[in-house]
């Protein structure tokens, strides 16, 4: 069937190099990078401000991981209407100053003498709750900046900068605690997050009045569900990426304790390698759109998810002297990234195509809300795995399940995309 197209976008250019040319896209891509790297940042600071001067526990820095990814599961339904009704600019702009000012509270409330787990537990809380706002938000608006055939090179820069992030972004959290303290890195994301919402004001596309429909939200926002839970392809994509999002964040949960306590890992290595992983993800953007091209949309979205979940086996798997474990590590970390580079990057694409516009950001939300939903439990179902089976059988239990799943999804509907739209043009999709 032919898939309704999202936008039609103001861009200067059908080809992906009108990218660089396209300065409402570039703010957005700026400011998304400005912003995950104060992410990275922050992600190693608030935890060690708890630790190192509030002396947390355990149980807090899980409550803390906890605050950050559960607004999803209120937030993200009710963003994914507000975005299929008024304007997107505006949304995101105040949820990046937003989180400027909530973050910046982590400092000042230390340099006060006031800081407490309590503040610490709200500041995360609402940053999470404005990051879910966030990312429904960015993806609904993204189709309105670039044109149809941009969609897959603009999604594969976004993807570029969280790999770079992620590469980039612990080690200078790291090196910033160290230097100045981790209340003062917080303030690090802070700046980002302001000067993210600062770009986003430069941008100078305006969006067409959106339909706003009378009575309340609940049966808008069902109507993004249901037609996910519907729909023969991206039913199957949500089903395998929440999977994926739980099974793999219970994985990576453990991956640090099974690190240094049965590894002998240092903290330093650790972080050398997952540092050095994350460039996978910026390979994997990069070969995104020449995968497609060379074996079927389709195909390389469930083969990218076959090697994205399957390399996650090399943690329970790496044994052996120091050097050869890293390597192992590194090798099957890299994949991983590699494997979910190319699949993010289509996955974003594909649902563009999809999915129609007068529900694309209710859809969003839903997506967001079933694959990333479970993200708020890793902590407990990773403890109880842990303290049932042990860390490593835990560790194989959860990559094997996750490889179960694959395996399901690599004969589903989805495998039958064939059909990469060219520059200019609306996709079209063949589910079997």
């Amino acid at each position: 069937m032919t898939e309704q197209q999202n936008q039609t976008a103001p861009a200067p250019g059908p080809g992906p190099s009108g990218l660089w040319r396209n300065g409402d896209f570039m703010r957005l891509w700026g400011g998304e990078a400005l912003s995950q790297l104060g992410s990275q940042v922050s992600a190693i600071a608030i935890p060690l401000t708890a630790i190192t001067v509030l002396h947390a526990g355990p149980g807090t820095v899980g409550l803390l991981t906890t605050a950050q990814f559960a607004p999803v599961l209120v937030v993200a339904p009710f963003a994914g209407h507000w975005f299929d009704t008024h304007h997107c600019r505006p949304a995101l702009v105040a949820a990046h100053l937003g989180r400027a000012l909530l973050i910046a509270l982590v400092p000042l409330a230390y340099v006060l003498d006031i800081l407490s787990v309590p503040l610490l537990l709200v500041a995360a809380f609402t940053t999470g709750a404005l990051t879910a706002v966030f990312d429904v938000g960015y993806v609904t608006y993204l189709p309105k900046l670039v044109q149809p055939g941009q969609l897959t090179a603009a999604n594969a820069r976004l993807e570029s900068t969280y790999s770079i992030a992620g590469a980039g972004g612990p080690g200078l959290g790291g090196l910033l605690v160290q230097m100045l303290g981790a209340p003062a890195a917080v303030l690090a994301d802070a700046i980002t997050y302001a000067l993210a919402g600062i770009l986003g004001l430069g941008i100078r596309h305006r969006e067409e009045t959106p339909h706003k429909p009378q009575g309340p939200p609940w049966p808008a926002i069902r109507e993004g569900m249901v037609f996910l839970l519907r729909h023969p392809v991206l039913r199957p994509m949500l089903a395998q990426s929440a999977a994926c999002n739980l099974l793999g964040q219970v994985t990576f949960t453990l991956f640090l304790l099974y690190g240094v306590q049965h590894l002998h890992l240092s903290p330093g290595t650790l972080g050398i390698i997952l540092s050095v992983s994350c460039l996978g993800g910026l390979l994997g953007a990069a070969v995104a759109s020449k995968t497609a091209r060379s074996m079927g949309e389709g195909r390389a979205i469930v083969w990218s998810m076959a090697l994205g979940s399957l390399s996650l086996a090399a943690i329970p798997a790496a044994a052996g002297p120091t050097a050869v474990v890293t390597a192992i590590l590194i090798t099957g970390l890299t994949l991983h990234e590699l494997g979910f580079g190319v699949f993010n990057v289509h996955s974003l694409s594909l649902r563009a195509r999809l999915i129609p516009t007068d529900i694309f950001g209710r859809a969003t939300a839903g997506w967001r809300l079933i694959s990333t939903g479970g993200l708020a439990l890793n902590g407990l179902i990773a403890a109880a795995l842990g303290e049932l089976l042990g860390v490593r059988q835990a560790l194989t239990v959860a990559t094997g399940t996750l490889a179960v799943c694959c395996a399901l999804f690599l004969v589903s509907s989805v495998r039958s995309v064939t059909t990469l739209a060219k520059p200019g043009e609306p996709g079209k999709e063949d589910p079997a």
